[in-house]
């Protein structure tokens, strides 16, 4: 998610609710004014003041704090376009933009009329129109509050990804991802929520001394996207795929040669074909895993994440293909 904290939305009635008992709250106030009338003007004032500020206050935290659109990672863009739709995001924060000017107009209208009234009756009327106006301005902005507390609420729902070099795996299932992912993993892969079609994603990350300096690269394994045929997916889930070429740098997909994954040899190179045609700007490394049980006579790198057969060669590997990349 976003590093900046993100705004509770509060739904329009909540948001009148406190307005009005913050107006109430002035009563208890007392007002030293020998003039009755000046007296009443002044309570009025101060009810007003109250009941505008809370919710002047309350859309304006809404706007000013959630993240500039515009401003997010691709990766958040997109999910953000899957889940809500951006223009539809953009219009709901207009929206309360909108509804913060028109009642801080409302107040500006109502506290020049205050000055010029001469009697109690006008007084309380001024008061019930700007409880009256405003309330109708708020109550109608309720489905865009909805729509930016459901944006805040997906942003947070997102894996932390690190701004950095990304490689991520791919294969069917029992294919070994997991295990890769763990071997190349400097320490236990973090395990964190996901929205869509998976319950988790695992990211793990390589530490790599570059002469003075460490360079840190994040490998991600995303079961339940990248480990079945692209054309059996629906079109959310197809989104989401897309939405991680905005992450991925490399593509590293495990093969079984063996089958006890499950599934067949013609089956898992169907899939390479579609994620290098899906992917076809992000180069893949494909390696062989099982090299322990079978090694057959192909162009890939075999491997195996059980003896750690192949590992060292396919991490180099990994290094030269990233250093002749500038990200």
């Amino acid at each position: 998610m976003p590093d900046k904290r993100l705004p509770s939305i509060k739904s329009s009635q909540e948001i009148l609710d406190k307005a009005f008992k913050r107006a109430k709250e002035t009563s208890k106030k007392k007002i030293i004014e020998r003039d009755r009338l000046k007296r009443a003007k002044r309570a009025t004032q101060d009810k007003i003041q109250a009941f505008t500020d809370t919710i002047i206050y309350e859309l304006d935290k809404y706007v000013k704090n959630f993240p500039s659109i515009d401003r997010l990672s691709n990766f958040h863009r997109e999910m953000i376009e899957i889940k809500i739709g951006i223009s539809k995001l953009k219009k709901s924060l207009g929206s309360i933009s909108w509804a913060e000017n028109l009642c801080k107009k409302i107040r500006r209208e109502a506290l020049r009329n205050l000055k010029f009234a001469d009697n109690s009756k006008e007084i309380t009327s001024i008061r019930k129109r700007v409880y009256g106006r405003v309330s109708s301005v708020i109550n109608q902005i309720n489905p865009h509050l909805k729509n930016v507390k459901e944006a805040c609420a997906f942003l947070e729902s997102l894996p932390f990804i690190d701004n950095v070099t990304t490689i991520v795996i791919a294969g069917y299932p029992n294919v070994g991802k997991s295990s890769l992912l763990r071997i190349l993993s400097r320490a236990k892969p973090e395990i964190a929520s996901y929205p869509f079609t998976t319950k988790e994603i695992h990211v793990g990350h390589i530490d790599r001394e570059k002469g003075y300096e460490k360079e840190r690269y994040q490998i991600i394994d995303t079961p339940g996207l990248l480990d079945r045929p692209l054309e059996k997916r629906n079109e959310i889930e197809l989104q989401a795929i897309a939405a991680l070429k905005h992450l991925a740098n490399l593509i590293i997909f495990i093969i079984d040669p063996t089958e006890t994954c499950g599934y067949k040899l013609e089956d898992q190179m169907n899939l390479l074909k579609s994620i290098r045609e899906e992917f076809s700007s992000i180069p893949i490394i494909v390696v062989e895993n099982k090299a322990d049980m079978l090694k057959r006579k192909s162009p890939y790198l075999k491997i195996s994440c059980k003896t750690g057969y192949g590992i060292d060669k396919l991490k180099k590997k990994i290094f030269d293909i990233l250093d002749e990349k500038s990200w």
